[in-house]
């Protein structure tokens, strides 16, 4: 990716029943790297069986929730690496959907591209009314990778098509209005979403697991991801990926002359 890591790209702690998230990258916006995919798997899986956790609420360090793909990490793989990342990154969204544990999103800041979809994968989004949210993918000559078929079923067909195409920014009241978010907060976004978790977390934990267990039917396989996954890889073969690619890796490479 884009060099190592400096630190560990997830922090985790726990509140009682809760589990607590941290995408912890906020000099890259929190954007996604391999670490902290493969880190995020990790956490998801192992909660699983833990009964101890009740839900777990994912939130993001410094100005906002996540910034989508690490472009520069991308410049810098080869095909099968970015085919293989791209990968792993929609296998979160459906762990999410899987996991029988409630898995809440607190969005401050701004939610794009991949970040969007990763809250969108969420089972409770929340959002502060200013938040920023976009899939701005197409507009540098990508294609959003995995997470699609998420925003189909949060708002379905003809408004997901249309954030695909990257022309809308949405603030967080238009992201909740359309139904990508649940809940907007005007104050503390992860001190409501702790809240909301504590009381899903106090719950009946079979009758709890047994909603996530029904709704995780709607979830399809992978089929969704592996098409959109192919043509992201197609449009990393064309003239403004290319350009993207070369304007993400010279400002990672400044950045790492400044250090």
């Amino acid at each position: 990716m884009s060099g190592p890591e400096v630190s560990s790209p997830l922090q985790g702690r726990r509140e009682g029943r809760i589990e607590i998230v941290t995408l912890n990258r906020p000099a890259q916006r929190n954007a996604m790297s391999a670490a902290l995919v493969d880190e995020l798997i990790a956490v998801i899986s192992a909660i699983e069986n833990d009964p101890d956790v009740g839900a777990l609420v994912l939130v993001g360090a410094g100005a906002g929730f996540c910034a989508g793909s690490d472009l520069g990490g991308l410049a810098a793989m080869d095909t099968a690496a970015r085919r293989g990342f791209e990968a792993a990154s929609g296998r979160v969204a459906r762990l999410i959907a899987q996991s029988p544990k409630p898995i809440l999103a607190a969005a401050h800041g701004f939610a794009i591209g991949g970040g969007l979809t990763l809250a969108a994968a969420c089972d409770i989004v929340l959002t502060e009314p200013n938040a920023k949210w976009s899939l701005p993918e197409v507009p540098v000559g990508l294609f959003p990778a995995w997470g699609l078929d998420v925003v189909v079923r949060r708002v379905g067909v003809p408004a997901a098509r249309r954030l695909a195409w990257g022309i809308d920014t949405l603030s967080g009241r238009e992201a909740h209005a359309l139904g990508l978010a649940d809940e907007i907060v005007e104050g503390n976004v992860l001190s409501v979403a702790m809240e909301r978790a504590r009381a899903i977390s106090g719950l009946p934990s079979v009758q709890a697991h047994a909603v996530k267990r029904f709704f995780s039917t709607y979830c399809k396989d992978e089929a969704a991801d592996i098409a959109a996954n192919d043509l992201f890889m197609e449009m990393t073969q064309t003239a403004e990926a290319d350009a993207t690619f070369c304007r993400f890796s010279t400002a990672q490479s400044s950045r790492s002359s400044q250090t």
